[in-house]
């Protein structure tokens, strides 16, 4: 075939290709053959009907196979030309006739051409999965604390942290004007709460502790600005409550947590708790590398980019947003791509498409690839995600072309691995 590519765009070509009789006319005669075992007319016996009846009656289908085989077959000169596809954007021009060969001009989206960064340079602090003692007693003492009871309080028992109490209280409130939601913030006549940080009403631990059964205090809450209900949000609240109950959290003694965990003795439960302490701060720390080391390669790296595959990247984007822009700006295109959110999206998608061609590039240059067993486990992940079983979740990549995407981020993750081995160096 002769190929031509011209040069539209930072990163878009047009690829012009002709093929000759002898390389299109095989493409003719396969159609027919399809079309002429497939199709069932009344008085003929299968793949005996007259080609002349066929092509009335399913012209338009027969030209549209053709079509779509000729595209293939010229699809195939863009290996020749080394023209590296990102996006197929449109197809113009498309001649084909049997015995005169076929032609055809694609505008394409190639990959960007870019100098592959220095790794050297990428340096991110080393993976710590360091448990210290003091994290191990501090995780043991949660753990106790969940092993813990209550005991019924005494008239001599004061409250302190973490006790369970049930209290009755007004305030300065106009619990009428509340909305429903609000309302038991503004008076109960018995309400049970455990003492913490986190207590419904502000500043309910620090005014209660110390104080015993009966007792009346009084306290002005103040509520946080971006509280979650607005017609607290923000205001000084005066509270007077009484202590009217009381639970006393009892720590577990060795036993009772043993017990409680299902665990031969306190070492082996200080061992597991040790080893779930380092799997997560491992996990943590992967994490965190990974990122750095994500935020370093996009630092190093500015090019253009497939206009195509970034809108749909960008798409992408917008699509995971829980503010979801789509549907707010849906049918008026130009307000969105004006919007903060969208600019924010873009930005996104840029750093991370050009991460990928990094890394994709650099898996290229060093023959790392997926093998068979990386490729079933990350399908197997995709679909325990999706909730797809494999034949449906294999058919919708191919169906919505994410085939080869889904595969090219699972190999940059896999690079990125790699890179992590030597860039986590401090």
């Amino acid at each position: 075939m002769k190929t031509e590519v011209q040069k539209v765009g930072a990163c878009r070509v047009k690829l012009s290709v002709e093929a000759t009789a002898e390389e299109i006319d095989p493409i003719y005669k396969g159609v027919r053959s399809a079309f002429t075992a497939q199709v069932k007319l009344p008085g003929f016996r299968p793949g005996k009907a007259p080609w002349e009846r066929i092509e009335k009656l399913y012209g338009k289908g027969i030209q549209d196979e053709v079509n779509k085989r000729v595209v293939r077959k010229l699809m195939e000169a863009r290996e020749e030309a080394k023209v590296r596809i990102a996006a197929l954007v449109d197809v113009e021009q498309l001649k084909s006739a049997k015995g005169e060969g076929a032609s055809a001009t694609f505008v394409i989206d190639v990959e960007p051409e870019f100098k592959t960064p220095d790794t050297k340079k990428w340096q991110v602090k080393k993976i710590d999965d360091t448990v210290t003692d003091e994290e191990v007693q501090t995780r043991l003492n949660e753990v106790r604390r969940m092993a813990a009871s209550f005991r019924e309080a005494t008239a001599d028992d004061v409250a302190t942290a973490d006790d369970l109490v049930a209290i009755a209280f007004s305030s300065d409130l106009d619990k009428e004007t509340l909305p429903d939601a609000a309302k038991h913030y503004a008076a109960d006549d018995e309400y049970w709460v455990q003492l913490r940080e986190d207590a419904f009403i502000p500043g309910l631990k620090d005014a209660l502790t110390g104080k015993k059964l009966g007792e009346t205090v009084e306290f002005s809450a103040q509520y946080a600005k971006d509280f979650r209900l607005t017609d607290l949000a923000g205001k000084d609240v005066k509270y007077t409550v009484t202590l009217k109950s009381m639970r006393k959290l009892t720590p577990a003694d060795d036993a009772a947590v043993v017990a409680r965990f299902g665990v031969k003795d306190m070492d082996e439960l200080k061992g597991s708790v040790t080893e779930n302490l380092k799997a997560s701060k491992k996990y943590a720390e992967e994490q965190r590398a990974s990122k750095e080391l994500c935020e370093a390669i996009e630092a190093s790296v500015k090019f253009d980019l497939p206009e195509r595959v970034l809108d749909e990247r960008i798409y992408d984007e917008l699509s995971m947003d829980p503010s979801k822009p789509l549907e707010t700006f849906k049918g008026d295109v130009e307000a969105l791509k004006k919007s903060d959110v969208y600019k924010a999206a873009a930005d996104r998608a840029a750093k991370t498409l050009r991460r990928t061609y990094v890394l994709l590039r650099l898996a290229e240059e060093r023959e790392i690839k997926l093998t068979s067993e990386e490729m079933e486990a990350a399908l197997d992940r995709l679909s325990q995600a999706t909730g797809l079983k494999r034949p449906e979740l294999m058919r919708r990549l191919v169906d919505n072309g994410r085939m080869d995407e889904f595969m090219e981020r699972e190999l940059a993750s896999k690079m990125l691995g790699e890179l992590l081995k030597e860039c986590a160096t401090l």
